[in-house]
């Protein structure tokens, strides 16, 4: 059995710093080049942030442009729980978790740590962009003028569409499939992600209250 690495102080404060910096890089090569991220999955890029801290960093930072948001437009701040934080992290989570498990059952392979380590990878990397873009567009959705909500449901149903996109093609090229048989896996695996985080709402916001 693997042993494992237990971090020096050092070692995560040097993982978070340059996190930061490598950060914006590794989101501007995610969004315009997701097949290259895709071949890459799994291996240590020199000048590109590991997939989970990748992830960890989108959602503080989607959670901190929702308040900071929020709190320009007038919102209550009652709104600025932890409930809300909590909700984001286990639906950016458990979709990378759910997608990267169903296709390796797809593929008639065990899911386990070796084997699911590399697809999951990759799902956070795809799972970032929405993060931030979906909680930016539910803020604006939220805002009192209609052109403002106009821009917000458009970014969300963009982002929505750009992230059924990404995981169309790596399902096709991952299980060999046609377009339309990856598509519907791509939004069956996502409707039981998403199912699995809305069974948990009452809970994650009922501890928030």
């Amino acid at each position: 059995m693997e042993r494992l690495r237990f971090r020096t102080l050092e070692e995560i404060l040097y993982e978070l710093m340059t996190g930061l910096l490598f950060y914006p890089l590794t989101l501007w090569r995610v969004l315009l080049e997701p097949a290259q991220i895709s071949d890459a999955a799994g291996e240590r890029a020199a000048d590109r942030v590991s997939a989970p801290l990748f992830l960890l960093i989108s959602i503080l930072a989607a959670h901190g442009l929702d308040l900071a948001m929020g709190s320009a437009l007038g919102e209550a701040a009652g709104t600025f729980g932890p409930a809300p934080l909590l909700f984001r992290a286990l639906t950016f989570s458990l979709l990378p978790l759910v997608l990267a498990a169903g296709v390796l059952r797809r593929e008639g392979r065990p899911v386990n740590h070796a084997t699911l380590r590399t697809p999951f990878d990759l799902q956070c990397f795809y799972a970032a962009p929405l993060a931030i873009s979906i909680s930016v567009a539910a803020v604006l959705a939220r805002a009192g003028t209609p052109p403002v909500r106009l821009a917000g449901l458009l970014l969300g149903l963009g982002a929505a569409a750009w992230h059924l996109c990404v995981q169309t093609r790596w399902i096709r090229a991952r299980l060999g499939v046609g377009r339309f048989r990856a598509l519907r896996t791509a939004l069956w695996l996502t409707g039981v992600a998403l199912f699995f985080c809305l069974l948990s709402t009452p809970l994650i916001f009922g501890l928030g209250g």
